[in-house]
């Protein structure tokens, strides 16, 4: 039988599990059980925030908890490996905080576990659940701009340095490519699938991680996604999609769009065919300029598609309906797909020679061709 609460242990007690506690409110059919941290009085401060009954003083003693059906891990990224696997050994269905892994052989280690416990994981890329990240994907789908032939995305703004802190800090995964990247290299994978072709450049800052980066991804059917990330610089941090009939914008921030612009040509442009030879009879014609001053070059609408609550709450519905049908993952979120764009940031790290502490040197240089995927 189907509880009539899914019954969540919150596994880590910093910024990002308020916010996601903050979401679960929103679920009614949803409880915050039980929640772990490394020491019981963080537990207790952070139970005692939220009115959570149970407050464990180690990630273990959280795992090992009964009454508990899915647990968020929320640590660092150096830690969800290490994490996600303490609580799958436990039997309990994770949903894991972006990025998934450091890189792909952590993440192939989660995967495994869960795949041969048949137990529930998912990496949790919010953006993929909210609303205006679905119909952008069902706009691009069905033709909305024409056939999609390129995406441009950002994320980034200048964060205050602190070579301890999570975002600097080697020790910990830092840098802008898994912290901020993830979410445009995400959502390229979620628009135009799997790439094949790759290049890109990064700055490594005084503490050896990518202060600001830029990449460049080629897909199959000849889609190009342009995506740059940045901890030193403030940058749009939007998304765009442009294909043969118009483009599609999804207004920043890009972890939370709320809008969405599409845009379309009016005047016709410059090319071949009938379109080609009326734009020419415009230009030459004695009220052609008076006609392209006054007529507008293209018409554009744009959709609200406001979150309710903070958002978080849209991953973890998906979360509590997977449980509810006895899926082991996610379809919008596969595992498979978490593996793979670990991979890719592997490869991308790889042109630049950036590999974090202790991290297994055939994890980052296993790609034969890394200006190539495999």
């Amino acid at each position: 039988m189907t509880p009539s609460k899914i019954r969540w242990g919150i596994l880590s007690t910093g910024k990002i599990a308020h916010s996601f506690v903050q979401g679960l409110r929103h679920l009614p059919d949803a409880e915050v059980a039980a929640v772990g941290s490394r020491t019981k009085e963080a537990a207790t401060r952070f139970a005692d925030c939220f009115e959570i009954p149970r407050r464990h003083g180690s990630y273990a003693a959280l795992v090992e908890d009964p009454d508990i059906d899915v647990i968020y891990v929320a640590t660092p990224h150096n830690l969800h490996a290490e994490n996600t696997l303490l609580c799958l050994e436990a039997g309990k269905a994770v949903l894991c905080e972006k990025p998934f892994a450091i890189n792909a052989a952590q993440a192939e280690r989660m995967i495994s576990s869960a795949r041969a416990k048949n137990i529930f994981l998912m990496e949790a890329m919010w953006t993929r659940f909210l609303p205006a990240a679905i119909e952008l994907k069902r706009l691009v789908a069905e033709g909305a701009v024409g056939e999609p032939r390129m995406m441009e995305a950002s994320f980034g703004f200048p964060a205050p340095f602190n070579p301890a802190g999570r975002l600097f800090n080697p020790e910990l995964g830092g840098g802008a490519l898994l912290d901020l990247g993830i979410y445009p290299l995400s959502m390229a994978y979620f628009l135009f699938g799997k790439p094949c072709r790759m290049a890109g450049m990064a700055d490594l800052g005084k503490t050896g991680v990518d202060e600001r980066a830029g990449i460049v991804l080629g897909f199959p059917r000849g889609q190009i996604a342009v995506l740059h990330f940045s901890l030193v610089a403030d940058l749009p941090s939007d998304l765009t999609v442009m294909g043969s009939k118009g483009r599609i914008r999804a207004h920043a921030p890009i972890f939370r769009p709320e809008r969405l612009t599409v845009t379309k040509p009016v005047l016709p442009r410059a090319g071949g065919g009938r379109a080609a030879s009326l734009a020419r009879r415009i230009a030459t014609h004695p009220l052609g300029a008076w006609l392209k001053k006054r007529l507008p070059v293209e018409t554009g609408r744009t959709i609200r598609l406001p979150c309710a609550g903070n958002g978080y709450n849209y991953e973890a519905a998906e979360v509590m309906r997977a449980l509810r049908e006895g899926r082991t993952e996610s379809p919008r979120m596969p595992l498979d797909e978490s593996l793979d764009i670990m991979r890719t940031m592997d490869a991308i790290r790889a042109l630049w020679g950036l590999r974090y502490p202790g991290e297994i040197e055939s994890s980052v240089k296993g790609i034969d061709n890394p200006r190539g995927l495999p």
